[in-house]
């Protein structure tokens, strides 16, 4: 069964990955009666909906699948502003060192 998940939705399953499909749902569906937010609260309950209709293997494998690549994701993330800000470093003049101030001696 192929389900298509929107950006945010991938994102809630992410927030709310656990070790099973019944986990990650208790954790989803407890979040539910506190969303203010109408479009959130569809999102959360969209999701719901989804992963309730993946068989528990499958839904297992999606739910880890789907924590890793957004960890993937944030990792490549700080690993490329890293390299950027080394080259960026790399590129600039040194800032010349600034003359201590003569203290005074008692």
């Amino acid at each position: 069964m192929k389900m298509n998940f929107s950006k945010d939705e991938l994102a809630m399953v992410y927030q709310y990955a656990a070790g099973t499909k019944g986990e990650t749902l208790a954790g989803l569906k407890e979040i539910v009666p506190v969303i203010r937010d109408r479009q959130t609260r569809e999102i959360v309950e969209s999701t719901i909906r989804k992963l309730d209709a993946i068989p528990e293997p499958e839904c297992r494998r999606f739910i880890a699948d789907t924590k890793q690549r957004f960890i993937q994701k944030r990792d490549n993330s700080i690993r490329r502003r890293l390299a950027e800000a080394k080259a960026q470093a790399r590129t600039e003049k040194p800032h010349p060192k600034r003359k201590e101030p003569d203290r005074e001696r008692s």
